[in-house]
This record gives structure tokens, C-alpha cells and sequence, in this order.
């Protein structure tokens, strides 16, 4: 299909995802294209006449059938598309080789890990991917932060050579779908993308704690809530770096989500820890507005307390860090008889079992968790969401959930999620490298917190004075 047509064809699909109309959209990856999907070759670049291609400098080769990053490298595929919710099927396999792919996407969302298919098979993987533009109904703008509209943020493919970062725009609020794949041997055939049907859609609304981190070694739960459900059930992270609860309505962000939102959908709200600079009774204020518009929908609202920060006690316990603002959300959930999620009390059980010499190797900074740290507050987050038998999570978990427990974590040395060509230009060299901290960890305000220990912890990532995290 020449690009023309492909062109065409990703409108025809956007206007039919905003229609509700049936329409599907594949993409074909071997030497042949299959009767009716587009073929893709290994140097058609996504740019402004191609509506589809290989993104972000990626670099591919081809196989039997199939394409694979270059030298073992992760690789990028988009497609031109309008916001809404999709269906996206991609088909993996080589025919001498067992097939081994992690895919994420938009802002590095885990759909799929470590996904196998055996040497000489095919298998498909299904997963609803939600796609957002900052547009308004009736007009008007999400007052997004710089980091979020220009082109700050880069890739860099060869971790040791400068020359080979490219610069991109944040991948959240664009005119396309992308999707990583990464892994030990991502043998991709195709991709289908359609309209999603009745999705179950679970909004996430919060911080920099539950956004999608936009580049290694950065990690958030929201980002890795997807891992854990299948269709129909459909994550949209709305959180963002730098919010509170106040400033998510002032940006219109809370506007932009109730121009979305359907009965039987749920958000998940997390508020709390750059909110400290506030009275508790302001910031639990802002919880009857967010519920009453929730349920006006005919969605279900869902409180979640913060995770707790970095701060484990000479005992090795974790310390409490967040004063009253945890009991806060509860109160609040209590009083408007709304569905509670304890992450709060889960960080703090999850800390001590870490203890401070696996703490370390879980955060990156005094709040923020890299990627196996908050995929194991990921899985606290699908605890809670049982434990309040949320109707959503049933029959919909991933086939290989198992149950959860914050006091034994899954060992730190398990973990084997690929890491991500989009790297924190702040932190280059990862956790414990020198930080020349940039905007990429939130517009938030950096200096020294102000306050004893005890009170109000610095917004997003900061110690309070006198406590060191290394």
C-alpha cells in the first residue's frame, strides 16, 4: 500500500474510533504483505508523509517473515492516529528461533513481558492502548508543562556515544500510537490496530509516582498497571509530574478526562505528596468534587493513598513520611463511601522487607522508584484493587497473576525487564550516577527544603534536611 493510501487508511481508521464503526488497520512486516495489510519495510521511516514506520532513529533488519532491532536493539513502530481507544494485536515469531519480546506503549506503558513464542510457531498477543491529544471540547488547551509538549527528551541508542541521541516529543499527548518492542529477539510479523469495543477503562489521576516516566532509569506504577490486565480492561494514566490535586483541575487535566469518561469505567485518584506545602483539610477538600463528578458519570471513583518515601528508620523499618495526608484520603474515602486503596500502609510493609541495602537499588532518588521498584508497588496496586473486589479486575488479571505480598517482594535479582533506549539525561548512567538533574523528574521547584524532618517532605524527590538518601 503506498503511503498515500496509508495515509488515508490511519484517518479513515481515527474518525472510525471516534464513530464507533468497525475498521482495522494492519501492518505486515516479512517480504510479502498479506491481502489487505500494509507492507513495512525496514527503512520506511514514521515522518510527515509516511503516516506509518519505524520511529526515533530505530534501526531494523530483516528475517524470515519478520523484523528485528539491529544488533539486539530495541525498536520503535508508529502509526499516525486520533485519541481514543484501541485494539492492538501484534503477532510475533521467526521460524529458526525461539521469538522472546517485551512491548510497551506510548511512554513506556508494559503491555506485554517477556513474551515467548517457540522457534518454527507464531503466536499473537492483544492488548487496549489509550491514545490523547490536548484538545478541549468546545475548545481550548490542557496547559501542558514544557516537558510534555517540546522536544526536551532523547533517545540515545549507543549508551556510550553522545552522537547518537535524537531528540522527541513526549509520547502521551501526540498524533500517533507507538509501541517499544525490546527483549531478547522481538521477531515481529504484524500489528493490527482497531477500534476498541466497550472498553472497561480505568483512569489513573496523580503525580509523578503513577505518570508514565518518560525515560530510564525512572519508573512509576502507573506505567505498569497495564502488565496486569487484559482486555477489556484499559488503563489511561492522566497523572502527571509536579500535581497535586488542585493544580490537576487548574490545568484542565480533570476537565480533559470527564470529556472521556462512560458509565461502568473507574478512576483511580493519588494525591498527597506534593500537595505537603498545603493544610490537610484544603487537600481533603478537593475528594468530594472528584468523586461527585466521577459518580456523575456513572464511573466509579477510587482513592489510593501515596506511597510512602524513602525512609527507613535505624531499625531498618520504614518511617512514615507523609503525615496526615494518607488518613486524609481515607477519611475522605470513608465519608464519601468510596473504594479505598492503602498503597501508603502496602510502601511501608514493602520498604522494611526491602531494608536499606535493597532499598537502594529500587529508587532512584528519595521519592521516585526506578522500573522494578514500581512494578512491585504495581502489583501492590492489584492487591488493593482485589482486596476492594472491584469489579473490573475480575476474570481480566493477566494468565500468569499470581497473588502479592509487600512483606516478601520479588527479589531484586529476578527482575529482567528490558531497559530503554529513552534514557534520564539527568541521570545518564542510571541509579547512583552523578545527578545533574534536569526537568525530567517534574517542573517542580529544586533547593533545599524548607521545615524540620518531620514536617512537610520537598515535592517530588527531595529529602528533608538532615536525612540522606543515597
Amino acid at each position: 500500500m503506498k503511503p498515500l493510501a496509508c495515509l488515508l487508511a490511519a484517518a479513515a481508521l481515527a474518525g472510525a474510533a471516534r464513530a464507533g464503526e468497525p475498521l482495522d488497520l494492519r501492518y505486515s512486516f516479512g517480504a510479502r504483505a498479506e491481502e489487505g495489510a500494509v507492507r513495512v519495510a525496514p527503512a520506511d521511516a514514521y515522518n510527515v508523509d509516511r503516516t506509518y514506520g519505524f520511529d526515533l532513529g530505530s534501526a531494523v533488519a530483516a528475517g524470515d517473515g519478520f523484523v528485528a532491532g539491529r544488533d539486539g536493539r530495541p525498536f520503535f513502530f508508529s502509526s499516525r492516529l486520533g485519541p481514543g481507544a484501541y485494539r492492538v494485536t501484534v503477532t510475533l515469531g521467526d521460524p529458526a528461533a525461539e521469538s522472546v519480546a517485551t512491548v510497551k506503549s506510548e511512554t513506556r506503558r508494559l503491555m506485554l513481558e517477556a513474551v515467548r513464542v517457540p522457534a518454527g510457531r507464531t503466536r499473537s498477543f492483544t492488548f487496549l492502548v489509550h491514545l490523547r491529544d490536548p484538545r478541549l471540547p468546545g475548545g481550548g488547551l490542557v496547559r501542558l508543562k514544557a516537558r510534555e509538549k517540546e522536544p526536551i527528551l532523547w533517545v540515545q541508542w549507543d549508551p556510550g556515544d553522545p552522537s547518537t541521541r535524537q531528540p522527541f516529543v513526549e509520547l502521551d499527548w501526540d498524533e500517533k500510537l507507538t509501541l517499544e518492542f525490546s527483549g531478547a529477539h522481538p521477531a515481529l510479523r504484524q500489528i493490527e490496530i482497531a477500534p476498541a469495543r466497550h472498553p472497561v477503562t480505568v483512569y489513573l489521576i496523580g503525580d509523578s509516582t503513577v505518570t508514565d516516566q518518560m525515560m530510564g532509569p525512572w519508573g512509576a506504577w502507573g506505567q505498569q498497571l497495564p502488565r496486569w490486565f487484559k482486555p477489556p480492561v484499559l488503563i489511561a494514566n492522566y497523572a502527571e509530574s509536579g500535581e497535586t490535586a488542585e493544580s490537576f483541575i487548574g490545568e484542565l487535566r480533570w476537565r480533559k478526562l470527564l470529556s472521556e469518561i462512560h458509565p461502568g469505567d473507574y478512576v483511580l485518584m493519588q494525591f498527597g505528596i506534593n500537595d505537603q506545602r498545603q493544610p490537610v483539610e484544603k487537600f481533603k477538600s478537593f475528594f468530594p468534587r472528584f468523586i461527585a463528578d466521577t459518580r456523575a458519570h456513572g464511573a466509579t471513583p477510587v482513592l489510593v493513598s501515596s506511597q510512602n518515601l524513602r525512609r527507613l528508620g535505624p531499625d531498618g523499618k520504614a518511617v512514615p513520611t507523609l503525615r496526615g495526608f494518607p488518613e486524609a484520603m481515607r477519611q475522605a474515602a470513608a465519608e464519601n463511601h468510596a473504594a479505598f486503596i492503602d498503597l501508603n500502609a502496602m510502601s511501608l510493609r514493602l520498604y522494611t522487607a526491602w531494608g536499606p541495602e535493597r532499598i537502594a537499588r529500587a529508587f532512584v532518588d528519595g521519592t521516585h522508584q526506578n522500573m522494578y521498584g514500581s512494578y512491585e508497588l504495581s502489583k501492590c496496586v492489584v492487591m488493593g484493587i482485589l482486596a476492594d473486589r472491584l469489579p473490573f479486575a475480575e476474570g481480566n488479571l493477566a494468565d500468569d497473576w499470581k497473588p502479592f505480598d509487600p512483606s516478601h517482594p520479588d527479589p531484586v535479582e529476578d527482575f529482567r525487564l528490558p531497559p530503554d533506549p529513552q534514557l534520564d539525561p539527568a541521570r545518564p548512567g542510571g541509579p547512583g550516577a552523578p545527578d545533574h538533574r534536569g526537568p525530567m523528574a517534574g517542573d517542580v521547584r529544586r533547593g533545599p527544603a524548607a521545615g524540620p524532618v518531620q514536617g512537610p517532605p520537598a515535592p517530588e524527590g527531595l529529602a528533608p534536611p538532615g536525612v540522606q538518601h543515597p
